[in-house]
């Protein structure tokens, strides 16, 4: 009896939560390397059928859509995707639409398209937001979606505008006759060779062995 109980309050859990979802386009917070691009997937999070979508996607400066690409799961039910930039609104207009008669199945979450996205090498964080999020039904009804603020941060081992060559190297461990050391846990006393961003050298004797 207690556990015919509990299984009915599980059920209940699981019935309040599923009322309390709602359709929703969005993208996780990434890492980007600046100078470079990253594939960014684009998320559905639907509750209804949906026969296609649109949104619009903003991306602060230094940010660009250089191409997207509809994933295996969109294509299973002959979804085609198009982006646009608007000038008027300076932001990109994605559009899902089916090439049959079929839709997006209800109650799933799904990597629906991937955006390529380009970083300029000055780019130093920033967002991405999708928004003015919208769907249809089979009846061709709007349904209104929630979209979402991602927060866009570089590398923490990034140094910005500093080249690849003058970035910070590991340090280095020479034993007292100046040969290297490969494990410097092995020797009494290191030198310890610092190479800095400008490319200046430091050395500091250090007491490393056990």
């Amino acid at each position: 009896m207690m556990r015919h109980f509990l299984l009915i309050m599980i059920a209940a859990s699981w019935a309040l939560m599923a009322s309390a979802q709602t359709n929703r386009i969005y993208i996780e917070d990434f890492e980007i390397e600046p100078g470079t691009t990253d594939t960014v997937p684009v998320l559905f999070a639907s509750v209804d059928p949906s026969r296609g979508l649109q949104f619009n996607l903003s991306l602060s400066a230094g940010l660009d859509v250089v191409d997207i690409e509809m994933t295996d799961y969109s294509r299973q039910f002959s979804m085609i995707g198009s982006c646009n930039y608007s000038s008027k609104n300076d932001c990109y207009l994605m559009f899902i639409y089916p090439g049959d008669r079929v839709c997006y199945p209800a109650d799933t979450v799904a990597v629906i398209m991937n955006v390529l996205i380009e970083a300029d090498p000055a780019f130093s964080g920033g967002t991405l937001t999708t928004w003015k999020c919208r769907g249809s039904t089979m009846e061709n009804a709007a349904i209104i979606m929630e979209g979402d603020t991602t927060t866009v941060s570089t590398p923490t081992a990034s140094i910005l505008l500093i080249p690849a060559d003058q970035k910070p190297q590991p340090d280095q461990y020479f034993n007292m006759m100046g040969q290297p050391i490969d494990d410097p846990a092995s020797a009494p006393v290191a030198i310890q060779v610092t190479t800095r961003p400008s490319g200046e050298r430091t050395s500091r004797k250090v007491a490393v062995g056990h």
